[in-house]
């Protein structure tokens, strides 16, 4: 368990219970290679730019760079899965501040898998938590979570474990747990329309924000 502390979940502040955060070591691999990347790439554009070209354009895109880079911190460090032995309930605040919680008694089924990376390297492990219509309560993958903090789950709920014995594709999960996975998962044309148009917009504010303070960095 990352952490077994005892913390008053954001709900029921008048029944604390242990919390899973995520590994601190993970967010640091993170900043590493957020680090690495935008470093050089503002570096090389200050060289551009000064003194003379558009330098404040620069220093307002670095300065929203810095703003969601510490909202993805502030997201990272406050997502957390409150579960305790005496409490009827399990709690999740996800990354982007989304709070849901369930009751213990709505849980039917776990499952456990070793689902491959994207590039087919490795193995890592994910567990899903459904009720009686499969509906997902609670997923846990392990790019994020341990192993240890899935096994709190496992000892917190009193229902059947289907452990995949082998380990599987996502397209395998995909074909046959449907039900576990997140939308854009169940349907991989979706994930390239939200890349593709999620650099459109991103390139459109680019170009809007560069226009409007051309004059001003004349």
């Amino acid at each position: 368990m990352n952490d077994d502390s005892i913390s008053r979940d954001p709900i029921h502040r008048d029944a604390p219970r242990p919390r899973l955060r995520l590994p601190r070591a993970l967010l640091n691999r993170g900043i590493l290679a957020a680090l690495v990347f935008i470093g050089p790439v503002f570096g090389v554009l200050y060289v551009i730019v000064l003194p003379d070209g558009p330098w404040l354009a620069v220093v307002v895109t670095q300065l929203a760079t810095l703003v969601l880079a510490g909202a993805a911190v502030v997201g990272y460090f406050r997502s957390a899965i409150w579960v305790g032995p005496d409490s009827p309930l399990i709690s999740e605040r996800g990354f982007f501040g989304r709070l849901s919680t369930f009751d213990k008694a709505d849980a039917e089924s776990i499952l456990l898998a070793e689902v491959y990376t994207s590039d087919g390297s490795e193995s890592r492990p994910q567990l899903v938590v459904l009720d009686a219509n499969k509906r997902r309560l609670l997923r846990m993958r392990g790019q994020y979570w341990t192993r240890e903090d899935m096994n709190v789950i496992v000892a917190a709920l009193d229902v059947p474990v289907h452990n995949i014995a082998e380990p599987v594709s996502i397209s395998e999960l995909r074909s046959d747990f449907p039900h576990a996975l997140y939308v854009l998962e169940r349907h991989p044309v979706l994930i390239a329309l939200v890349a593709v148009g999620g650099t459109a917009l991103t390139a459109t504010i680019l170009i809007l924000v560069l226009g409007l303070l051309k004059p001003l960095s004349a």
